[in-house]
């Protein structure tokens, strides 16, 4: 038997205190020890829940050991953590319960990711076993870098700020990258415990996604010809989502969104309410705000959830009519049966980059494992917190400049930030 390094469970953002002991004794051991000696006193209830990860065909030599694979346990955000042997089998000891299985194996060219839902321990001595299907990626080129979502006081008046929302593309790539034609959009339903239509869980625990995203309420395009917003590598652009003026002139605690270099997404043409949807500020460049490229939704104001959003980036290939694929209202789809909103069709090929936030113990996953294969646990709205993506010291260091941590799973790649990057 290997040596081991037991690890203990990781309390969930959202609880300061884990109060049950057999949960703050629970113990996960690394491949290759499969259990407590026989003399603690809970081993009795604890059970022994072994994955086998399967990577695709033509990957089969990439199994290697030393793979962290994660079981969050849904009622209570409470996760464990294992490690693979070298025929790619991790093995938890843990208490029962419904649990969501991931991996994110990262290497420096591709990314093998997968997930499994609503994996339930129930009684009984013998161990339950699950196969793993992994899907391969590459990491990204545009990146989401920040997500500011959750809002903050409006101190010193009372209240909460939740129209100063802003996200950060970050251009994670050893070249030049251009933002012309890019676009942003969220995906329904609009937070994580709404109802989701589209996504359905198997027998097996897989999740069964349609064939594209559906993106809600609106598609936002980055204006250009081609090679007019350029991106250098470890450059940001900052996106204002719902308004794009000085909030701190009336807010200490919120940000300062009025900056020519920003981008802002406005439209009063398609979003009338001025309340909700600011007018953006004399600094904002005209050619910086996005241009609505498609409308599905009744909103009279465009926002993102302030605890939960799932946003994307995405561009259609080379040489795609997407004109033409835009205009085919045959590509929305109804959101609820009769409902009059409706949702466009994102072929998940195209994305580029995506986030899933989690928020309460309803959480449903909208994006492809190839995407997103786990979620960010968000704990607290409206404190300035924001969604912050992970910085690769090594590869920073090498490069000279800012490279982010890309294993295309945000319970990986984030971290949860106390104030906005953009706070001064």
């Amino acid at each position: 038997m290997k040596p081991f390094i037991p690890a203990y469970p990781h309390p969930s953002p959202m609880r300061k205190f884990v109060c049950m002991a057999l949960t703050v004794l629970a113990t996960i051991f690394a491949a290759g020890c499969t259990s407590f000696s026989d003399s603690h006193p809970y081993e009795a209830d604890l059970l022994t829940l072994e994955i086998a990860s399967i990577y695709p065909a033509g990957y089969e030599s990439s199994v290697q050991s030393g793979v962290e694979v994660k079981a969050e346990e849904i009622t209570n955000g409470n996760y464990y953590i294992a490690r693979t042997d070298d025929a790619g089998r991790a093995t938890f000891r843990i208490p029962r319960g419904v649990y969501r299985i991931s991996i994110a194996d990262w290497r420096e060219d591709a990314i093998f990711n997968g997930a499994l839902e609503e994996i339930r321990l129930t009684e009984g001595n013998a161990a339950q076993r699950f196969e793993l299907p992994l899907i391969q990626s590459t990491p990204g080129t545009i990146v989401f870098k920040e997500i500011y979502c959750g809002g903050c006081p409006m101190t010193p008046a009372t209240g909460n700020l939740q129209t100063d929302q802003y996200v950060i593309l970050h251009n994670n790539a050893n070249k030049t990258q251009y933002l012309d034609g890019l676009c942003f959009g969220v995906v329904a339903p609009s937070t994580a415990a709404g109802t989701n239509n589209w996504v359905k869980t198997d027998s097996d625990g897989q999740l069964v996604f349609q064939e594209f995203a559906p993106i809600f309420e609106c598609i936002w395009q980055f204006r250009g010809s081609g090679t007019d917003f350029p991106l250098a590598p470890g450059e940001d652009a900052v996106v204002a989502i719902r308004g794009a003026v000085d909030f701190t002139q009336d807010f200490p605690l919120s940000v300062n969104l009025n900056k020519p270099e920003y981008f802002a997404t406005f439209s009063r043409l398609h979003f009338e309410n001025e309340k909700l949807h600011l007018t953006p500020g004399d600094q904002i460049q005209e050619s910086h705000i996005l241009q609505v490229l498609k409308k599905t939704g009744t909103s009279k104001a465009y926002t993102i959830a302030i605890q939960s959003p799932a946003v994307i980036i995405f561009r259609p290939e080379a040489g795609f009519d997407f004109e033409g694929y835009v205009a085919d209202d045959s590509q929305c789809v109804a959101t609820d049966p009769g409902g009059n909103a409706k949702c466009f069709k994102v072929p998940w090929a195209w994305i580029l980059d995506g986030v899933e936030v989690f928020y309460s113990t309803r959480n449903q996953k909208r994006l492809t494992p190839e995407v997103d294969a786990g979620a960010f646990t968000f704990s607290v709205t409206y404190q300035g917190h924001t969604i912050h993506r992970k910085l690769n010291e090594t590869a920073t260091a090498a490069n000279g400049y800012p490279i982010y941590v890309d294993t295309n799973n945000s319970s990986v790649d984030f971290y949860e930030r106390s104030t906005q990057s953009l706070h001064e």
